[in-house]
């Protein structure tokens, strides 16, 4: 929270893909199984976004089905990941013949805990293993999703980069970056370390005076960069 290093919190179905979509973003090897409740710890790794910005991803249990409230206490701790992550990147099964209502039924959830309200980017996972001539728009069409999914797949990788760009839209949509350009001094490497760890670089360049870097980054970490801006667009 201290440095505004974004989290984006996996939810969907179980068996939906969600660690096996951890371990593409992050290269972990977190426990991936075709079973109930695979993952039941929170766990939580570092991902680089295209940018070069970096940010936390969290696995979470699977939802089921009318999910009962006994079970919800029981997992709270990682429910909790939920409620405190900046984006939600809810994967579903587009392969499974009960897509639509898994949809259904994890959305329900989180409208339960009150979190529909915070930035959702919507994962088709397993696109890879429909069958010939069905598309995963023509699965979406059928599903109540909140916003225009993207077809991915978490084996083949297929997708993936696609995915990694609306995730750094929607975190910078949501922690309200704003526009900064500065001129590091080379004494100051540490500012440079910084901007890359916590901002969005969008150009990076030697001159004569140090390194200049323009980008953008949440406005509540500007403050040491301000005695070293070039060019600030934010008032």
């Amino acid at each position: 929270r201290r440095n505004a290093v974004p989290v984006i919190a996996l939810v969907g179905y179980t068996n939906a893909g969600k660690s096996t979509l951890l371990n593409r973003l992050t290269s972990a090897e977190v426990l991936s199984e075709d079973q109930l409740f695979a993952t039941l710890d929170p766990t939580t790794r570092k991902v680089t976004l295209p940018g070069g910005r970096e940010a936390l991803l969290t696995d979470t249990v699977g939802f089921i089905n009318h999910l009962p409230t006994s079970l919800i206490a029981a997992f709270r701790s990682t429910l909790e990941e939920i409620s405190e992550a900046t984006v939600l990147l809810h994967v579903c099964d587009v392969s499974h013949p009960n897509a639509r209502e898994q949809a259904e039924t994890v959305l329900n959830v989180l409208g339960d805990l009150d979190v529909l309200a915070k930035p959702m980017i919507t994962a088709l996972n397993k696109a890879d293993r429909l069958e010939d001539g069905v598309t995963p728009a023509d699965i979406a069409a059928e599903m109540p999703l909140q916003d225009i999914p993207t077809a991915i797949s978490a084996i083949t990788g297929a997708g993936i980069d696609l995915l990694l760009g609306r995730i750094e839209d929607a975190i910078a949509t949501a922690q309200g970056l704003v526009d900064v350009d500065v001129l590091i001094p080379w004494d100051r490497s540490d500012l440079v370390n910084q901007f890359h760890r916590t901002g969005l670089i969008e150009h990076e360049g030697f001159e004569e005076g140090g390194t200049r870097l323009s980008g953008r980054m949440p406005e509540r970490l500007r403050s040491p960069f301000l005695p070293f801006v070039v060019q600030d667009n934010v008032p």
